[in-house]
């Protein structure tokens, strides 16, 4: 376990025998893939095993959210970390539907702000998404991102162009909210 959330969630490593369970599934799920591109191009088991062996890669983390009796339920990840301009773009997949509405995405979401500012020195944390996505736009806002801007018309979803909206936090502001 890297982190406790609460008394039924925590975030750990990945590990290669997530590979073996539900996870691969999660993006052959036109539901839980709507507002990414994972479900569009199927993917193989050398697909999952190659993005696993990256993430020894410090270019990004990525982290297991799990239950404590349902296992692995998601994922979420700082990506593109760069060293240079202290920034990563953050993102989360939550696979297991039965723990959407449930607080879990928030828990992890602020609990990967404070690694990503504290332990790695950033000072950006930055994601994106389709001004559809009622619930990303919503843990965003929870987390204390700003609207940054749009994307006009930068997503192709389910027949029609979509706008992307932009989101980010500076540490400053993730520190006031934090009392430190």
């Amino acid at each position: 376990m890297i982190y406790r959330l609460s008394d039924d969630y925590y975030v750990r490593a990945l590990v290669e025998t997530d590979l073996e369970g539900n996870y691969p599934g999660w993006f052959e799920d036109q539901e839980v893939c709507k507002y990414n591109s994972h479900a569009k191009f199927f993917k193989t088991k050398a697909y999952f095993k190659e993005y696993f062996q990256a993430l020894n890669l410090e270019d990004r983390i990525v982290w297991a959210i799990c239950h404590r009796t349902d296992g692995h339920i998601g994922n979420i990840s700082l990506q593109a970390i760069s060293q240079i301009n202290r920034t990563a773009e953050f993102a989360i997949v939550l696979g297991d539907k039965r723990h959407w509405g449930k607080g879990v995405g928030l828990l992890a979401g602020r609990r990967l702000l404070e690694h990503g500012f504290y332990k790695l020195n950033l000072e950006r944390i930055y994601c994106g998404t389709a001004a559809s996505n009622a619930a990303m736009k919503k843990l965003a806002d929870s987390m204390g991102m700003m609207l940054e801007g749009t994307r006009r018309q930068h997503l192709f979803l389910d027949g029609e162009r979509v706008d992307v909206l932009e989101y980010g936090i500076l540490r400053s502001e993730f520190n006031n909210q934090s009392g430190r």
